[in-house]
Protein backbone atom coordinates (compact mmCIF):
# COMPACT_ATOMS: atom_id res chain seq x y z
CA UNK A 1 0.00 0.00 0.00
CA UNK A 2 2.84 2.00 0.73
CA UNK A 3 4.28 1.95 -3.10
CA UNK A 4 0.75 2.77 -3.83
CA UNK A 5 0.06 5.73 -1.75
CA UNK A 6 3.53 6.69 0.20
CA UNK A 7 3.08 7.34 3.73
CA UNK A 8 0.18 5.51 4.52
CA UNK A 9 2.01 2.43 6.03
CA UNK A 10 3.87 4.03 9.35
CA UNK A 11 3.71 2.65 13.11
CA UNK A 12 -0.08 4.40 13.88
CA UNK A 13 -1.74 2.28 10.69
CA UNK A 14 -3.77 -0.24 12.17
CA UNK A 15 -6.02 -1.74 9.39
CA UNK A 16 -7.04 -0.42 6.24
CA UNK A 17 -10.52 -1.48 4.35
CA UNK A 18 -12.65 -0.67 1.32
CA UNK A 19 -16.02 0.53 2.79
CA UNK A 20 -19.40 -1.01 1.30
CA UNK A 21 -22.72 0.54 1.83
CA UNK A 22 -25.55 -1.88 1.22
CA UNK A 23 -28.77 0.42 0.94
CA UNK A 24 -32.29 -1.30 2.27
CA UNK A 25 -35.32 -1.43 0.05
CA UNK A 26 -37.22 1.83 1.31
CA UNK A 27 -40.24 0.84 3.62
CA UNK A 28 -43.22 1.86 2.54
CA UNK A 29 -44.64 5.16 4.42
CA UNK A 30 -46.68 8.04 4.56
CA UNK A 31 -45.35 11.64 4.14
CA UNK A 32 -44.84 11.73 7.87
CA UNK A 33 -42.80 8.50 7.67
CA UNK A 34 -45.63 6.27 9.51
CA UNK A 35 -46.13 2.98 8.44
CA UNK A 36 -49.55 1.33 7.89
CA UNK A 37 -49.59 0.94 11.57
CA UNK A 38 -50.53 3.99 13.63
CA UNK A 39 -47.94 4.78 15.26
CA UNK A 40 -45.25 2.92 13.93
CA UNK A 41 -42.46 5.60 11.95
CA UNK A 42 -39.20 4.19 10.65
CA UNK A 43 -36.07 6.94 10.07
CA UNK A 44 -32.86 7.17 9.65
CA UNK A 45 -31.07 4.89 7.15
CA UNK A 46 -33.20 1.29 7.93
CA UNK A 47 -36.15 3.70 6.00
CA UNK A 48 -34.96 3.09 3.09
CA UNK A 49 -35.31 6.49 2.18
CA UNK A 50 -32.48 8.12 3.63
CA UNK A 51 -28.34 7.50 2.93
CA UNK A 52 -26.29 9.52 5.13
CA UNK A 53 -25.93 10.78 8.86
CA UNK A 54 -27.33 14.13 8.46
CA UNK A 55 -30.99 12.99 6.70
CA UNK A 56 -30.78 10.42 9.03
CA UNK A 57 -30.51 12.35 11.89
CA UNK A 58 -33.00 15.39 10.07
CA UNK A 59 -35.61 12.73 9.49
CA UNK A 60 -35.76 12.01 13.71
CA UNK A 61 -36.42 15.71 13.89
CA UNK A 62 -39.04 15.68 11.58
CA UNK A 63 -40.97 12.86 12.91
CA UNK A 64 -40.27 14.19 16.30
CA UNK A 65 -42.03 17.68 15.52
CA UNK A 66 -44.70 15.43 14.20
CA UNK A 67 -45.56 13.70 16.98
CA UNK A 68 -45.20 16.75 19.75
CA UNK A 69 -47.81 18.20 17.56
Amino acid sequence: LDKIAPGTANDDTLLYGVEVKFYNMEVKVDKHLQTCYPGLYIIGDGSGITHSLSHASASGVYVARDIAK
